[in-house]
């Protein structure tokens, strides 16, 4: 595929200083940016979200740790009004065990995401084909330093779990070859979505995909033994769901949120979500002795201006471009898992879209993989957006009146108080 003019040139007169160098920062620079990518989500602890969801699980987990509540099987209500399954709880439970500050919790939470990133980076280099490695490798150093990713794995938060399971997941259903690995991809599959509810429309996303895409090789008894034991967790959120004692779901309009939402996660541009009215001002940021650099504005609009690159790429390349045999399937985990979405009328909100995170950013890096310098600057551009938007929750203790909310660290104690 073409690096440019440069590095053509280069091939074409043997090898050279500037084609080895390009090599060496092409092959090196996703490690770098996960690296970086990992820093940033265990920058500023204390300037965490902390509001009603956030003071719910943990007041709910330290209760739940310290035996004056018994072990949950029903969790908090979701988005929809409908409660979630009790393993959105488990893990905070078992972290309030050691963990008896928001903080300090956060922080485990931020940490298991950076193992969770690491671990993308060795499920692409060990299950990947040799030639598709640097394609998923930018698309994970891309998720590193992505803005909501790094939202995302910040908070008390259910959500913010989920690449934790996400990995095993897929990392599963690339061994599905095996029948072991076949049971492990129904069982993470199934507690995906006990985990969040976003994370039955990707499972149900990937098998759709998966079964048009192999059905002679569906590996269906291991698959379905491991979806069984996976669901047996869920029994008695079942029962109490059908109990009437459930809240009533509460289905929103039919619309295609899902794509769009999709779209500003992995082109970085989402960032209206948490920020509301302060975006605005975010934009006109950073600023230096006073006077407003428009950085972040014109970081947002590199990044708009390579989303156009992208479709003059594929609208010109559109007869010659083949997709990697893996990143087909996912590609169709994206569709089918957001239709299914969209047919059940559930409204999306941006969050929703972490089960598939990893792969909507390994779909962006394919769509500029043809001009490598393209995807370099796709990676620094979100890079740039993120370190500015953690600049300014820092600067500005949150984003009062937005939906970050005033950060932990500039709330006063009656602010910061549990909600028992």
């Amino acid at each position: 595929m073409g690096n440019g003019s440069a590095v053509e040139a280069g091939q074409q007169a043997g090898t050279s200083p500037l084609r080895t160098g390009w090599q060496r920062a092409w092959e090196l620079g996703p490690w770098g940016l996960i690296l970086v990518g990992s820093a940033l989500r265990l920058l500023w602890p204390s300037d965490i979200e902390w509001k009603f969801d956030e003071k719910w699980m943990f007041a709910k987990a330290q209760r739940v740790a310290a035996g004056s509540d018994d072990w949950p099987w029903v969790g908090m209500p979701s988005g929809v009004g409908l409660e979630n399954p009790g393993l959105s709880l488990w893990p905070f439970a078992l972290l309030a065990r050691v963990f008896d500050d928001p903080v300090a919790m956060t922080l485990a939470v931020a940490a298991w995401n950076v193992l969770a990133l690491w671990g993308f980076a060795l499920w692409v280099k060990s299950t990947w084909p040799r030639d598709d490695q640097p394609l998923g490798l930018w698309g994970v150093a891309l998720f590193a330093v992505s803005p909501l990713p790094i939202l995302f794995a910040r908070k008390i938060w259910a959500q913010d779990l989920l690449p934790i399971l996400v990995l095993p997941w897929l990392w599963a259903h690339s061994l599905r070859a095996s029948r072991a690995w076949a049971v492990a991809w129904g069982a993470c599959g199934a507690l995906l979505g006990q985990l969040h509810m976003s994370g039955f429309f990707a499972a149900a996303g990937l098998f759709a995909a998966t079964l048009y895409h192999d059905r002679k090789k569906f590996p269906w008894l291991p698959w379905l033994a491991g979806s069984a034991g996976g669901a047996l967790s869920m029994l008695p959120w079942l029962r109490f769901a059908l109990s009437g004692r459930a809240h009533t779901v509460n289905p929103g309009s039919w619309s295609l949120r899902f794509f769009s939402e999709a779209f500003l996660n992995a082109w970085g541009l989402g960032l209206r979500y948490p920020l509301g009215r302060a975006h605005r001002e975010f934009l006109q940021g950073p600023y230096l002795a006073g006077v407003a650099t428009h950085a972040a504005l014109l970081a947002r609009y590199g990044l708009y201006a390579l989303v156009l690159l992208a479709l003059v790429i594929l609208i010109r390349d559109r007869k010659r471009v083949q997709l990697p045999a893996a990143l087909r399937v996912y590609l169709w985990t994206i569709g089918l898992g957001g239709l299914l979405m969209c047919a059940t009328r559930v409204h999306v909100y941006a969050h929703y879209l972490i089960a598939w995170s990893p792969l909507l950013h390994i779909a962006a890096v394919w769509t500029l993989y043809r001009q490598r310098w393209a995807v370099s600057l796709l990676c620094l551009g979100q890079l740039a957006l993120s370190a500015m938007f953690m600049l300014y929750i820092h600067q500005h203790g949150g984003a009062p009146g937005a939906d970050y909310g005033t950060a932990y660290s500039h709330q006063t104690p009656e602010q910061q108080r549990l909600e028992r």
